[in-house]
């Protein structure tokens, strides 16, 4: 395999992996806070969106928990992938720094929104909250990580953020 893919593919998998990792460690620690199980959340949305459910009120059961959690991997797998190419791109041709920022700024935030919009009839007032922190700590953590795993990136940002 072209070693500038499998860098891709791999850093792509892994960064998946951290986000989504990080996503479900903070909402299992919020929902162990509030006195619920710690699958609440999954549960919640699993069984809203896969299931017919409406509402916050939800049985902790094994269906909407791995269903959801297959959607949410996935989803978190394809973002991962989309960044750690961005990132070899904007590494490879400064140009592409400003696709990779518009992205991670544009995008990004239209997405979190829409997750608010989407979610606070079932997590209520708060939605935005209980969406935010692990949203903003994954992202963190993906970018710190893309960042370590490209070094000639790293480097050129402090000298030129977006390229000349």
């Amino acid at each position: 395999m072209d070693p500038r893919r499998e860098k891709i593919l791999l850093g792509g998998l892994v960064t998946g992996l951290i986000g989504y990792g990080t996503v479900v460690v903070l909402l299992a620690v919020f929902n162990i806070i509030a006195g619920r199980s710690p699958f609440y959340t999954a549960a919640l949305f699993g069984n809203n969106l896969f299931f017919g459910g409406s509402g916050a009120e939800v049985e902790v059961t094994t269906a909407p928990v791995v269903v959801y959690n297959m959607v949410h991997l996935a989803v978190f797998l394809l973002i991962g992938l989309l960044a750690s190419w961005l990132v070899t791109l904007g590494e490879e041709y400064p140009l592409a720094r400003y696709l990779l920022f518009f992205v991670l700024v544009a995008v990004a935030v239209h997405l979190y929104m829409l997750l608010v919009f989407f979610t606070t009839p079932m997590l209520g007032g708060t939605a935005w909250l209980q969406i935010g922190i692990p949203s903003l700590t994954a992202a963190a953590l993906m970018g710190w990580y893309l960042l370590k795993t490209h070094p000639v990136l790293r480097r050129t940002l402090k000298d030129t953020p977006l390229g000349e």
